[in-house]
């Protein structure tokens, strides 16, 4: 009887106990990752992912098995994961590492429990279905995947778009500059030819309209000049007839006073 209970309690101690376990489930084909998808236990082992595969309908376990096999129980919401034809219950198949193994099944109207042992070795296994994430999570799945592939669009079009607009006022600036730098330049150019060709000229030349000519001087119009000149002569010629006349006459009074005496 103690040596039953020792046995017992050795059991107890070195049996690595199980406790249920959540994992998620990543979807490759949308790039997306499910979480708190699938309850299980595990004794004996160790899951490190679980990746589903829509194109063969399964789900692929890497899996560590840490003694001589793994004691491995899953339950799958039937909304999630399922093996059917029409409405009635298909079969699963669970492949380690190729190899198909065996399992027991418990199954409700809402679940399906596998139950199973995994060789000592295996690295991975596949559990396959016929029903995987179901044809509405698939459709909110593919208008997510839409919705964000919309959204990278815009905002890679909104930064090329600024991107653009960046390299555009870049070149504004640098034709301005070398617009403005050029028009200096062609004014420092022309000031210095100027400076130059003014410095040619000779004396009694001027620079005019990019060439130096000679200096021209208008003729003094005299005409006008010598009219005024001829009128004051004539009149002073005429003052002194008048004054000449008034002389006379003056003269001949005198004489005709001095007879009459």
């Amino acid at each position: 009887m103690k040596i039953i209970f020792a046995l017992a309690l050795v059991s107890m101690i070195f049996t690595t106990p199980a406790f249920a376990s959540i994992t998620d489930v990543k979807v490759d084909d949308h790039n997306v990752l499910i979480h708190d998808a699938l309850v299980y236990t595990i004794n004996g082992g160790e899951i490190s992912s679980v990746t589903a595969d829509l194109d063969f309908i399964s789900l692929i376990f890497q899996v560590s098995v840490l003694e001589s096999e793994a004691e491995m129980s899953i339950t799958f919401e039937r909304s999630f994961f399922d093996a059917k034809i029409g409405d009635d219950d298909d079969e699963f198949f669970i492949l380690a590492d190729g190899e198909e193994i065996a399992f027991e099944e418990e199954k409700t109207n809402e679940k399906r429990i596998l139950s199973f042992s995994i060789p000592q070795a295996t690295e991975e296994f596949e559990i396959i279905g016929t029903i995987l994430l179901g044809e509405s999570f698939l459709l909110q799945l593919e208008q997510s995947a839409i919705a964000g592939e919309k959204a990278e669009k815009e905002a890679k079009a909104a930064e090329a778009a600024k991107l653009q607009e960046q390299i555009k006022q870049a070149q504004i600036e640098a034709l301005e500059k070398a617009f403005q730098e050029n028009w200096e330049q062609q004014e420092l150019d022309e000031a210095e030819r100027l400076a130059v060709l003014e410095a040619a000229c000779g004396e009694g030349t001027i620079f005019e309209d990019g060439e130096c000519i000679a200096v021209q001087f208008e003729p003094l119009n005299s005409g006008p000049l010598i009219n005024s000149i001829f009128a004051a002569m004539g009149i002073g010629l005429a003052v002194m007839i008048i004054l000449w006349g008034i002389g006379k006459k003056r003269g001949h009074k005198k004489l005709s006073d001095d007879e009459d005496s």
